[in-house]
């Protein structure tokens, strides 16, 4: 077993990611947290219509969210160690009248986790019951909010990191406050992967693919990049398989953590 300092790798599904780079020579890998947030903004269309990305397809169909949780989530969650997902929405009203740019998935006041991948499933199928979609588009204040769990434990010294899962169908309405907010969390142990159910431009992009790091509004660089995009559109079209497409990025951007944070392997 592999060991970072006092963090011990779990066994989950990134073993093959870390093997092939030769940082563990076992089947484990770093005991993690997963958090997803969904997009319920207007643009998605109307739940009600067929068109819209939200509509539940008669005989079990899933539509394009159910298809994105249940792909990405089958995969991601072996690497949360208990499975338990913290679990969002964005620019819904809520049942209370208000539009929410970060409101429980569940509905619950006090709780924000779901019991595995189901569980953000019947979660997102409740919401879709009691939450309106609205708008506009906005990305920070998930992110900031991810950005102060990993925080947290990191200063707790849990040792875990975090990856964030944002699934959206268009471009963020509030880009500047977006960077401001991950060039802020470029310090902790956090990933974000935005997975696109629609085609989403890159001229607004967010990770750091043209080798600069994002710039806030104050002037601060990001320590790191810890964005990273997957169209799912593209990612059926090209027949590409959904662990390829997570694992395009991810595993560097974890890496970088441990090197900026002075992480050192031991019994490797």
């Amino acid at each position: 077993m592999a060991n970072f300092g006092t963090t011990v790798i779990h066994e989950g599904v990134f073993y093959q990611l870390f093997f092939e780079v030769g940082l563990l020579k076992s089947g484990q890998t770093l005991g993690g947290f997963i958090i997803v947030a969904v997009d319920f903004t207007a643009s998605n269309g109307d739940p009600r219509s067929p068109d819209s990305l939200h509509y539940s397809v008669p005989r079990g169909v899933p539509n394009a969210y159910q298809q994105a949780i249940k792909e990405i989530g089958e995969v991601i969650q072996f690497y949360d160690s208990d499975r338990r997902f913290p679990a969002w929405g964005f620019g819904g009203r809520t049942p209370d009248h208000n539009i929410s740019h970060c409101f429980n998935l569940n509905g619950s006041a006090v709780d924000f986790k779901v019991e595995g991948v189901d569980g953000i499933m019947a979660a997102y199928s409740s919401a879709l019951q009691n939450v309106s979609l609205a708008g506009p588009t906005l990305f920070g204040p998930v992110i900031n909010k991810a950005a102060d769990i990993a925080g947290h434990s990191l200063s707790c010294h849990h040792a875990k990191y975090h990856v964030l899962l944002i699934i959206t169908d268009g471009v963020v309405s509030d880009l500047q406050e977006t960077i401001n907010a991950v060039v802020k969390a470029s310090d902790l142990p956090l990933s974000i992967i935005i997975v696109g159910v629609m085609p989403i431009s890159r001229k607004w992009s967010l990770d750091a693919d043209n080798g600069h790091r994002l710039e806030s509004s104050t002037g601060r660089i990001a320590t790191r990049d810890i964005v990273q995009f997957v169209p799912m559109r593209e990612v059926h079209g090209r027949k590409i398989s959904v662990v390829e497409a997570l694992l395009e990025e991810l595993p560097s951007q974890f890496l970088t953590h441990v090197r900026c944070r002075d992480i050192k392997p031991l019994n490797v």
